[in-house]
């Protein structure tokens, strides 16, 4: 899990992502992410932890193992999850990590990413 990425997640049964998660830590056994309008605050524990890839074990909204996975520009090309002005930002950036960057831009001050040690990890 790393802070700096947004990740798609798929809750339990999903096929598709849900949407998107930002700032994702875990503190006080609460997974804490940022979505691009709030921040949620779920009980549980990280079940795996990979490059690019986690699983959540959620102990209350949602209940079950919920699936990250590190958005990639082909993941918004292909519509694998509804991004609003995708179509817009897939002929914008090129690259998955010009992407990344794109939403640390963006969102980052809402999602808490200007803090010293988020942006120094």
């Amino acid at each position: 899990m790393n802070r700096r990425t947004t990740y798609t997640f798929k809750w339990p049964g999903r096929k598709k992502p849900n949407g998107l998660a930002m700032n994702c830590h875990m503190k006080d056994g609460q997974l804490r992410f940022f979505d691009t309008n709030r921040g949620h605050m779920i009980d549980g524990k990280v079940t795996k932890d990979g490059d690019g890839a986690f699983t959540f074990q959620s102990a209350g909204f949602e209940p079950g193992e919920w699936e990250f996975k590190a958005l990639t520009i082909e993941d918004v090309r292909r519509g694998v999850v509804w991004i609003e002005n995708g179509d817009i930002i897939a002929k914008t950036i090129q690259t998955t990590d010009d992407l990344q960057e794109w939403y640390r831009k963006t969102f980052g001050q809402d999602a808490g990413l200007n803090y010293p040690d988020v942006l120094d990890n």
